[in-house]
């Protein structure tokens, strides 16, 4: 039975194997966790380019608000996908909690419970951050 989400799935692996390549492909980039940001992209182009201050400053105003426009398109994304998000979150817990013994289940239960007292000190981070309690 093919699951409805299987293509996206596939389109995020694709994706990320992609990204993978590219920081290999650029290792000054992969100290940085995430995609880059704009500051970072207009100076790694500034050094391999040669660019004069106003080209750096330009590309920087030009990458920041494509950065924007980028986090309000992930973010309508994610609003539109909520339902199928956590549907397969739910049935992959649901399937995590079959495998495991009662022990184990507690165990991780409370590195569920550690990850959100932490979660004030990270960034969010896409679909960690979605809301699912109304689909439990």
């Amino acid at each position: 039975m093919k699951h409805p989400i299987t293509p996206l799935l596939t389109t995020i692996l694709a994706v990320t194997v992609f990204a993978a390549g590219q920081l290999q492909a650029r290792p000054d980039m992969a100290r940085h966790h995430g995609r880059p940001d704009a500051e970072m992209r207009v100076a790694h182009m500034s050094s391999a380019l040669g660019l004069s201050d106003q080209q750096s400053a330009q590309l920087l105003e030009l990458f920041q608000a494509v950065d924007e426009e980028r986090r309000a398109m992930h973010e309508q994304t994610m609003e539109l996908m909520k339902p199928q998000i956590c549907e397969l979150q739910l049935a992959t817990w649901t399937s995590v909690n079959d495998i495991l013994d009662d022990e184990q289940q507690v165990q991780l239960e409370e590195m569920k419970a550690s990850r959100e007292s932490d979660k004030g000190h990270h960034r969010s981070r896409g679909m960690h951050d979605l809301d699912c309690s109304a689909f439990e």
